[in-house]
């Protein structure tokens, strides 16, 4: 009985975080939202390369519903079931995400994360894309950064401006930013957020010992932290020569695991071709054996 019992509440249990995974709310005032420009088809390719490199592990290829085997499952994003959401709503999940779904507001730029958007849109022949000037009615914060290295202190200092509803620009304190650098696998946060001071400014120290390329420069950017998703923002990005020195090697440049077939490590070559060996000679001897027990049996007859 207690084994029994024990079953039922796992099962009860299990029940439940399915359901709650499934359960994925996107308030009413984000699904209204539209994206500040027109989809181009720029757009549409930069918006493929975003998804090879951040969705399709999971999502899998568009329109080959090959997505990965999760709870709830991924599912297709070319599909019924995405196409059918609003912009505004299919943002909204790109931003803040939801497990197993990473939240992608610190990985992807605003712009980057409406140009995957633009990307699925172009699977959905009856898309029509809202009015980009519904924009102006927005009520909350537009806020842009700018980003610069101050060589004399040894930081990169970001600003952050504040669009006014008379067109003004100010300088917009309590703004929580955080800086990250172009890694071979993503972004890379640069210590703890930062908010910005009266002036706009938000600073940063750079460790000085972050691997840079052969001349030390570094991918830096700069993303506004908008929990909540009540900003409008524009993140920051720039080149800068404030890394150390290093020759890196490509990833792709010697054997390793992630290279193409020619450069795949020796041992792993081997072990393959001694398995293929080892099956087919297998197969071979089964398919011998069974002609030699019919020869045998004409003999015997």
């Amino acid at each position: 009985m207690r084994f029994i019992n024990l079953f039922i509440i796992l099962y009860v249990c299990s029940i439940g975080m399915t359901v709650s995974a499934q359960t994925w709310v996107v308030p009413d005032d984000q699904k209204t939202v539209v994206a500040p420009f027109l989809f181009t088809p720029e757009m549409q390719k930069q918006g493929e390369q975003i998804y090879l490199k951040n969705c399709q592990s999971c999502h899998g290829l568009m329109g080959k519903d090959n997505w990965a085997k999760l709870t709830p499952p991924p599912g297709d994003l070319s599909k019924e079931l995405a196409q059918k959401q609003p912009d505004g709503e299919l943002f909204y999940r790109i931003t803040v995400g939801k497990a197993p779904m990473p939240e992608f507001r610190n990985i992807l730029s605003e712009d980057e994360r409406w140009w995957v958007i633009a990307y699925m849109r172009s699977y959905n022949p009856k898309y029509i894309q809202p009015n980009p000037a519904t924009k102006a009615s927005f009520a909350g914060r537009i806020v842009t950064l700018d980003m610069k290295y101050d060589d004399l202190g040894k930081k990169v200092v970001v600003t952050a401006n504040e669009e006014l509803k008379d067109g003004q620009s100010v300088h917009a304190a309590g703004v929580e930013v955080a800086l990250f650098v172009k890694r071979f696998f993503g972004k890379l946060q640069v210590g703890e957020l930062k908010t910005t001071n009266d002036k706009g400014l938000a600073i940063f120290e750079f460790p000085a010992d972050l691997p840079g390329n052969k001349e030390g420069y570094v991918e830096v950017s700069a993303m506004v932290n908008d929990p909540k998703n009540i900003m409008k923002t524009t993140g920051a990005i720039a080149t800068l020569a404030i890394g150390k020195p290093t020759d890196m090697p490509s990833l792709t440049e010697g054997r390793a695991w992630w290279a193409t077939r020619g450069k795949a490590p020796v041992w792993i070559i081997l072990t393959y071709t001694l398995s293929v060996i080892i099956v087919w000679g297998f197969i071979f001897y089964i398919v011998y054996s069974i002609l030699k027990i019919r020869k045998v049996k004409k003999i015997n007859l």
